[in-house]
């Protein structure tokens, strides 16, 4: 009533009227105060609606939304779940192929190696482009913002290329700007599967003449570059009536041309995702019978200092830096143990395998490890919960060791969940030799000698370039470190690129737990560094780690002393850092072809 005698009326209340027998009805009541010229109220005029379709309605729009819902996240669990199952057998054919294209075989017999291999690879490719879809349609894919060098990602995704445009005889243009800049941040996987995906399709699409990317740099400030992409070719080019059909998922141009050419049609509907989580969109242009270009613009920001260049794809021969290594498998797949086992030995790893994380558990209290390789998924108890335990472990046994997670899963929030059980770091099944040898040689324990000279070899020297230190000396070493690599180029690069992931986040982790006082987590990350700084001897870095675990177990210590500690920290890893971003630039650094700015692929 107070609302009626101040509004006048009263619109669309909606409550329950109750039956005589009981049954609710619902019912939509409006008001109108009718008065006279003095004011003084002379009726109301009340009409009730009967609502009970209009709630049904409701109900069932509520209830399909929840089905739909659920729907969307059983196909995600599927996918998830499938993925897994296709992994582990995948795991098998691709570890069983390269060890294959390491044998000695005649002639016809390396082909069938060769072609397996690839079969595989692009199997599992697909495999990922699906998964990949299926995390986007969940919202949980993620950008990433780390350094990476441009030129060289596009110079590795057309090295990869390459081979597929020979084989048709076609060559591959890059056409780059010289006025983008070489070290920048952003997400380099992502950007680099949206190119490769327009550049294998430039590929698969096109019988002769050649595929261009270009790369130009459109503005930007101090802080920040906006860059153009573009991919053009001399293919069969797209009627203009299905240019928008092309970005629908599972859909192609027609189904000629999936016959003909095969693949998903998942390829540019999920780079228009990835381009829209960078905040763009891809533009497409294309005459029927004279090619196609694929273009978008991202900004990207500057980042300062060199950066680290990937390793080139190349097979790891003559490997004996792992041997004596003391290794523990937790796998309860067969065909998984058998295909580890096969490169364990031909690195001679000392190894041990269980079934199970409860198995796993009891051997790790029974003999001494180097480094534990963890399945996820096993019977009894999974490889999270073992981790668990023997992260509770008295003493530093558990608390230190090396665990890596094994994992075929591709469910939604599998990586938070090794992060939160303590792992180590974690290789995604199917793996590749070169991935777990690098892997395995970072995280290995071992604070013993570093392995002999090659006979023939003079001794190491100290890292060239390294600053002397204060006191006399150089402030670290680095040969002891890369001959782990045993001389493989690929693997120095690999195991260089490793290291400085690591330094670069154990610093930022070792300041957070100075400036908390928090003496666990600072054994916990100092631990994390032990194998290569045993071998670098740091003398400045190991001096201002000691003086940092000694400060933070002072009650009311100063806060001047404990910033000049972390910026020593800080400034010897980054020294330390860039001292390996140089090796490996020396060692893989293949600029990419220049031209000029390309400001013709821009009308």
């Amino acid at each position: 009533m107070p609302l009626l005698q101040m509004q006048g009326a009263v619109n669309e209340l909606s409550f329950d009227l109750v039956r005589k027998d009981g049954q609710r009805v619902p019912v939509l009541l409006n008001t109108v105060q009718k008065k006279d010229a003095s004011g003084k109220t002379l009726f109301h005029r009340t009409t009730l609606f009967d609502i009970t379709d209009r709630r049904n309605y409701e109900r069932e729009l509520v209830l399909a939304r929840k089905r739909a819902e659920e729907a969307t996240r059983a196909k995600a669990d599927f996918l998830s779940m499938m993925s897994h199952e296709i992994r582990t057998p995948m795991n098998a054919i691709i570890g069983l192929s390269n060890l294959l294209g390491q044998a000695t075989l005649p002639p016809l017999y390396q082909e069938y190696a060769r072609i397996l291999q690839s079969s595989s690879e692009n199997l599992l490719v697909l495999l990922n482009s699906i998964l990949d879809f299926n995390k986007m349609e969940a919202g949980k894919l993620m950008l990433e913002e780390r350094r990476f060098d441009l030129r060289q990602l596009l110079h590795g995704l057309c090295s990869t290329l390459s081979v597929k445009a020979e084989e048709k005889k076609l060559s591959i243009r890059v056409e780059f700007d010289p006025e983008v800049p070489n070290a920048l941040l952003g997400d380099p996987v992502k950007l680099g599967q949206v190119l490769t995906n327009l550049l294998g399709n430039a590929i698969k699409f096109t019988e002769q003449g050649a595929v261009t990317l270009a790369v130009r740099r459109l503005h930007g400030d101090a802080e920040g570059v906006f860059l153009g992409f573009k991919v053009s070719d001399t293919g069969m080019g797209i009627p203009q009536d299905q240019l928008t059909q092309i970005f629908e998922a599972f859909t192609q141009a027609s189904y000629d041309i999936t016959w003909k050419h095969g693949g998903s049609g998942l390829g540019l509907a999920i780079c228009q995702k990835l381009l829209a989580l960078h905040g763009s969109k891809m533009r497409v242009e294309s005459v029927p019978g004279e090619g196609s270009s694929f273009a978008f613009d991202v900004r990207l920001k500057i980042a300062s200092g060199a950066v680290a260049l990937d390793a080139p794809a190349e097979d790891l021969q003559d490997t004996q830096t792992l041997q004596g290594l003391k290794v523990l498998v937790a796998e309860d797949t067969a065909v998984n143990v058998f295909v580890l086992s096969q490169f364990l030995r031909r690195w001679g790893v000392d190894f041990d395998v269980v079934e199970n994380g409860r198995r796993a558990v009891e051997q790790v209290q029974a003999r001494p490890y180097d480094l534990v390789l963890m399945d996820l998924q096993m019977p009894q108890m999974d490889g999270c919960e073992a981790t668990r335990l023997l992260r509770r472990l008295p003493g530093e046994r558990g608390r230190h060791l090396p665990i890596i997670a094994l994992t075929a899963s591709a469910l939604l929030g599998t990586d938070a969940q090794v992060a939160d059980a303590g792992f180590t770091d974690v290789i995604g099944k199917p793996f590749m030799p070169r991935e777990l040898f690098a892997k395995l040689a970072l995280h290995g324990s071992r604070l013993g000698a570093a392995p002999r000279a090659r006979s023939g070899e003079a001794p190491p020297c100290q890292e060239r370039g390294a600053s002397e230190a204060a006191g006399g000396g150089p402030r670290f070493d680095l040969e002891k470190f890369k001959s782990l690599a045993e001389g493989d180029r690929s693997a120095e690069i690999e195991l260089n690129t490793l290291a400085i992931g690591t330094f670069e986040k154990q610093k930022q982790d070792l300041r957070k737990a100075l400036e908390a006082g928090n003496v666990e987590a600072f054994d916990f990350h100092t631990h994390q560094l032990k194998m290569p700084l045993a071998l670098m001897k740091p003398r400045v870095l190991l001096k201002a780690l000691d003086q940092g675990r000694k400060l933070i177990e002072m009650p009311g210590s100063q806060a001047s002393r404990l910033r000049d500690v972390i910026r020593t920290i800080h400034e010897e890893l980054d020294a330390i850092v860039d001292a390996l971003k140089e090796d490996v630039r020396e060692k893989a650094g293949v600029p990419v072809h220049r031209v000029g700015p390309c400001t013709s692929m821009w009308d």
